[in-house]
């Protein structure tokens, strides 16, 4: 277990990566390379799993079903992130699989992933490089699938401090009172989650080489998806967009403190 400053979590590693306490973004995504090929679909279409926007989906039109997808390189991933399934309640299950000839005699099993329930969830596998990247359904109902992201995650290099709020929410919605002024309750459209993230002693060297460039070519104009302890919480995930700036003052001859505003919908 490594060094944390006080107040926060360390990370921790054993051999299959299951201990994860920092904070995770998911924002890379192999399936958005290039048109991701589905093997069958009923509805929807396999492009839809890589927009990061869960009210767009794919049901594929048989079980086993694939979505592949030909980056046109050796691209690296070390992580699945999926955002609004029924696999569970369909009774299926994911593989990712790697390839450096479409599948034809490479055929390389990288992790299987068995979801617990319907709620969102990030797992990590061990990272691999492959041209070719597929998602494998296997099951016994039909499932449908609307965010699926494969990719090297974004992983802190500390936990947040106590303070951290994963519960706080804003109701939107139209209050309604009568005439005289008394409460008719309120019409809620959706709860907002809307958090100021805060990590105090970020190591300089990680900031310039890992967080700007994933903030300048993702998390800066396009949704991601954010857990904040996965081995303790991991069915705490958000679908969040990020606000308009980031904060990174040095503290410390190589550490910068680091501040960006984020939101999204709360968690039920």
């Amino acid at each position: 277990m490594g060094y944390a400053a006080p107040g926060y979590v360390a990370v921790g590693y054993i051999a299959d990566h299951a201990i994860r306490y920092n904070p995770f973004i998911a924002w890379d995504n192999r399936l958005g390379d290039a048109v991701p090929v589905a093997s069958s679909t009923t509805s929807g279409a396999a492009a839809n799993l890589s927009d990061f926007r869960p009210y767009t989906s794919w049901k594929p039109g048989a079980i086993p079903a694939t979505i592949t997808v030909d980056c046109g390189a050796a691209k690296s991933a070390n992580s699945l992130s999926v955002f609004n399934h029924d696999l569970f309640s369909n009774s299926c299950w994911l593989e990712v699989r790697g390839s450096t000839d479409n599948f034809v005699s490479s055929d390389n099993l990288l992790a299987t992933f068995f979801p617990l329930s319907d709620k969102p969830f990030c797992k990590y596998f061990n990272a691999a490089s492959y041209r070719y990247w597929r998602i494998r359904v296997v099951g016994n109902s039909l499932p449908t699938l609307s965010v699926v992201a494969i990719g090297t995650a974004l992983e802190f290099p500390i936990g947040l401090p106590y303070g951290f709020d994963p519960l706080g929410r804003k109701a939107f919605g139209q209050t309604n009172i009568s005439e005289a002024g008394l409460p008719l309750g309120k019409a809620i459209l959706f709860r907002q989650w809307d958090q100021t993230l805060n990590f105090a002693t970020v190591d300089s060297d990680w900031l310039r080489s890992t967080f700007v460039p994933a903030w300048t070519n993702g998390l800066e104009g396009n949704p991601f998806l954010f857990a904040w302890n996965l081995t303790d919480f991991p069915n705490d995930v958000w679908l969040l967009e990020a606000g308009d700036s980031f904060k990174a003052p040095q503290t410390l001859p190589t550490y910068n403190q680091l501040s960006f505003a984020v939101k999204g919908v709360a968690l039920p």
